[in-house]
């Protein structure tokens, strides 16, 4: 059969396909090194145990508290209050409110958190909270660190943390600065945790303002649902008494500046009513001290039925212009507060004084709101910072634009009380001058004791009311333990550690088989390229390449054979015919499978010839233990005849001719004619003559021998040959530079899916489980 016709008889493969991945080969591989996943596995399963034993249990902690929807009205409120606004809560601020950096540290600070005890262990250091020792800090100098020992009931020992530091000993209740602290401690009657005499133990000291930041963080708070005004708190910590005082101290604290909160305007009331008081109390003495020196000394002790009229009447008018004349104090003071105070939370309102005026009250009572906002939010990244001050400064405008309104206003009614006081004091002129004299003496009297009087009464409506004030936060669930502990969660660990312990292997499995660009099976042949597949070569493990002739009945010689049967399939019923070895890289097997194909062809009663045709590095004899003096390049140089270059080998049927010793221009020598006789000359005395040249992607020797060949088998090799290079190899078979090309997959270490040449081929005799006869061949799938 001819060559040619043969190769458009194989079928077209499909063009060439991108690398992929093959799930199948990375399974084998998984099974092939199940040692890998059980290694890993079982380090996974001990990091999982260590961390489930030791790690440090975690404990959630909760409660609930309840908000009022508005301020409980009471009788003191309904003194003092401005019925005109009522005082509604923004719930969109309170959980903002509970996580402030303010409350929480004042929380920190209260409960003393900034002082630590702990055991330190071989592996874990647990704290020893509340212990039988009470800690009073005298003076800070930052974070610190010590050793404390208690050598009995009394004495103590402290020790810092340096090599070569030398305890110092002291006695509980002793004032002491060491390490830049000065503190002082007691015994602690109420103590929850315990310190062993003699046993050394850490203590510890942080700034509270530090602690903030991390309660700030692990703090939890959300609504108990939409439109409820039950808060739910949680927190997870290590130590579940901790926690709980923690939880209870931030709830009284935040009840407290509820308080504080509520009680803040009557207090700035009640501190300016007592600044105003005490310079109206300095006049008032003064007018009374007059009145009564003028009556002595006038010896007038009651004045006319007339007079006492006109006093009557000027004393009606007299107290509403000491209204005015305190409202006229009130907006002085709120002008010089907005020019001057950056404090704006702490501003009187309108209302403490008397004023009702709605929009004035409103204005103020939102600066303030925006004030406290602003306070609340310090510490917090919070975009209602900067939107909060933009309107406290358009406030202040309108504010200040509600004060002049008002003293417009003011002023017109002071007008019109000078009116109807100057008819009055018309009416004084006509009476005795004595009378006229008493009667301004009282008006002036009159006049201080109504502002006093007024301002009197004031003071005791915010004093009621300051005093009848309830917070409108309430204990629903008190701090209480939800469960147990919530880390670690063995379970969840060990599930991880199985995960961990068997996708690790495979995804380096996955990652070996996806940047692996070597050639594996011949399924990664027959991806890259159309050349047909003829057969595969085991690995062999030692140095001998005669491993035909030296051990017929392993499995390598068992594959040459099937190797030998399957290029029946493409010579035909050829009794005769050259066959050309190459390979596209030094090491992948050439010399190797040269010699043992020769082997095997010539057992089965062949004459062949082994020509190396490698003149540049020619070893070819050194397996039949012969000589390179002469070879190919001395004949094709002419120098020596074809009887002199052929060596007779110990293994009959075999002969060689070596490469020769090595010319300056082996590749000119092949283009010679000397080439075409010499195979001429060849194929009258050999069967087979088979010719082992240099790799292809190195030099160009194996392409002008090509056209001698009647058939080239391309040697690859597992594990070793670029699949880059198999795609230049296809290019070229496709110009049809290499015709009547074939490929063999050398170094096979495992025979298996994904490995080898294909599922189910084998080696040696048992293993071939399918077989297809084409001509009078085998061509194993």
């Amino acid at each position: 059969m001819n060559p040619e016709d043969i190769r458009k008889e194989v079928p077209a493969r499909l063009p060439a396909q991108p690398f992929n991945i093959d799930l199948k080969r990375v399974l084998f591989r998984s099974i092939r090194y199940w040692h890998v996943f059980l290694i890993a596995l079982s380090v996974a399963l001990a990091v999982a145990y260590f961390n489930t034993r030791y790690a440090v249990r975690i404990y959630p902690i909760t409660a609930s508290i309840l908000i009022k929807e508005k301020e409980e009205t009471s009788e003191g409120r309904l003194l003092y209050s401005n019925s005109l606004v009522n005082g509604f809560r923004n719930y969109l601020n309170e959980l903002y409110l509970i996580k402030s950096y303010p409350i929480i540290q004042r929380t920190v600070e209260d409960l003393n958190f900034g002082i630590a005890f702990y055991n330190e262990g071989n592996v874990l250091t647990t704290e020893i909270y509340h212990p039988q020792i009470r800690t009073t800090i005298i003076k800070n100098g930052g974070d610190h660190r010590f050793y404390l020992k208690l050598i009995d009931s009394v004495k103590y020992q402290l020790l810092e943390e340096f090599e070569g530091a030398k305890p110092k000993v002291f006695s509980l209740g002793d004032t002491v600065t060491f390490n830049r602290l000065t503190f002082v401690f007691t015994h602690d009657q109420n103590a929850e945790g315990f310190i062993p005499i003699n046993q050394q133990v850490i203590f510890t000291y942080s700034d509270p303002s530090y602690l903030t930041g991390s309660y700030v963080a692990g703090l939890q708070v959300s609504w108990a649902e939409e439109g409820a005004g039950v808060m739910n708190l949680s927190i997870n910590g290590s130590n579940p008494a901790k926690e709980l005082d923690f939880l209870n101290g931030l709830i009284r604290q935040y009840q407290q500046y509820d308080l504080e909160k509520k009680n803040l305007v009557a207090t700035r009331t009640i501190e300016f009513i007592n600044e105003q008081l005490t310079n109206i109390s300095d006049s008032l003495q003064q007018a009374e001290r007059q009145l009564e020196r003028f009556k002595n000394e006038n010896l007038l002790t009651d004045a006319s039925s007339e007079a006492k009229r006109l006093y009557e009447k000027i004393g009606v008018i007299e107290t509403q212009r000491a209204e005015l004349s305190v409202k006229e104090s009130y907006y002085t003071y709120l002008k010089k507060y907005l020019t001057n105070e950056e404090k704006l939370d702490k501003v009187i309102l309108p209302s403490s004084v008397g004023i009702s005026d709605p929009i004035l009250f409103s204005l103020v009572s939102k600066m303030v709101d925006l004030q406290l906002s602003i306070k609340t939010y310090s510490g917090l990244d919070n975009p209602l910072i900067n939107e909060n001050k933009r309107r406290i400064s358009e406030l202040r405008t309108d504010i200040l634009e509600s004060v002049r309104n008002q003293q417009s206003a003011d002023k017109l009614k002071d007008d019109f009380i000078t009116g109807q006081l100057l008819v009055f004091e018309k009416q004084l002129n006509r009476l005795p001058l004595a009378e006229r004299k008493l009667i301004s003496i009282q008006r002036n009297y009159a006049l201080l004791e109504n502002v006093y009087i007024f301002l009197l009464q004031k003071r005791t409506e915010a004093g009621i009311s300051r005093a009848s004030t309830t917070t409108d936060i309430s204990i629903v669930n008190p701090p209480m333990l939800a469960g147990g502990p919530i880390s670690p969660k063995p379970m969840i660990n060990y599930l991880a550690a199985i995960a961990l312990g068997l996708g690790l292997p495979t995804l380096l499995f996955v990652l070996l088989e996806l940047f692996n660009s070597k050639v594996q099976s011949k399924e990664d042949v027959e991806k890259v390229t159309t050349i047909p597949f003829t057969g595969g070569v085991g690995h062999k493990s030692g140095e001998n390449n005669l491993e035909v002739l030296t051990s017929p009945k392993t499995s390598i010689a068992e594959s040459f054979r099937a190797l030998r049967s399957n290029l029946n399939y493409f010579l035909g019923q050829r009794d005769q015919a050259v066959i050309m070895i190459t390979s596209s890289i030094s090491g992948e097997g050439k010399t190797f499978t040269t010699l043992n194909l020769a082997s095997v062809i010539s057992l089965s009663g062949k004459k062949v010839l082994i020509v190396g045709a490698d003149m540049r590095k020619p070893k070819l004899f050194s397996d039949f233990r012969l000589v390179n003096d002469v070879g190919l390049s001395t004949y094709l140089a002419g120098i020596t005849d074809f009887e002199t270059i052929v060596q007779k080998t110990s293994y009959l049927g075999i002969d060689l001719v070596s490469g020769g010793s090595v010319p300056p221009n082996p590749a000119e020598l092949l283009l010679t004619e000397k080439m075409s006789d010499f195979l001429k000359e060849a194929k009258k005395r050999y069967d087979f003559i088979i010719i082992d040249t240099p790799p292809l992607a190195i030099v160009s020797d194996a392409f002008s021998l090509a056209e001698f060949a009647d058939h080239t088998l391309f040697v690859i090799r597992q594990n070793y040959t670029p699949i880059s290079l198999l795609r230049t190899l296809e290019d070229s078979y496709r110009l049809g530079k290499l015709k009547n090309v074939s490929i063999v997959l050398n170094d096979i270490h495992v025979s298996g899916p994904g490995y080898g040449y294909g599922y189910g081929y084998g080696f040696g005799y048992g293993y071939v489980k399918s077989n297809k006869r084409y001509g009078q061949g085998y061509y194993s799938e």
